[in-house]
């Protein structure tokens, strides 16, 4: 069931993120449509920090499909960020013990930029590690 029980606890990462946000001063936006999906439906993104960086939020608490839905995201921002001449970069930021250790190496390695084109636009990262740069203000 979409929204289930593995992903709605994705609304406690937003929550801390959002308070990080704020306590290190970076300008945002969250919960806002920047552009079209892959398929052209409107694509909303979890936060947008200093109108440049795009922040995609995925949680998956037990082992389920969203990890199976994480290249269509990465291919998403790829498009939002090559036709909006606005956006530099995207963060796809990963949490949960929901994803198998297989798709955290894939995606934290960023092997999807060797078959996606543009690939290396979105940077696949653990809500750890995203959380360590929003505290040495190195995004």
């Amino acid at each position: 069931m979409p929204g289930g029980s593995g992903t709605r606890t994705g609304t406690g990462q937003e929550i801390m993120i959002e308070s990080l946000l704020k306590y290190n001063n970076y300008v945002y936006e969250k919960q806002i449509f920047i552009g079209n999906q892959l398929f052209n439906n409107r694509y909303k993104a979890d936060f947008v920090i200093d109108n440049s960086i795009i922040v995609s939020l995925k949680w998956q608490q037990v082992p389920g499909t969203a990890e199976q839905k994480v290249i269509y995201e990465i291919a998403s921002l790829i498009k939002i960020i090559n036709e909006s001449g606005k956006y530099n970069m995207a963060y796809l930021v990963i949490g949960g013990n929901g994803f198998s250790a297989n798709a955290k190496e894939y995606l934290f390695n960023q092997r999807y930029a060797d078959i996606l084109k543009n690939g290396n636009l979105v940077r696949s990262i653990s809500v750890e590690d995203f959380i360590a740069r929003l505290n040495n203000n190195n995004l």
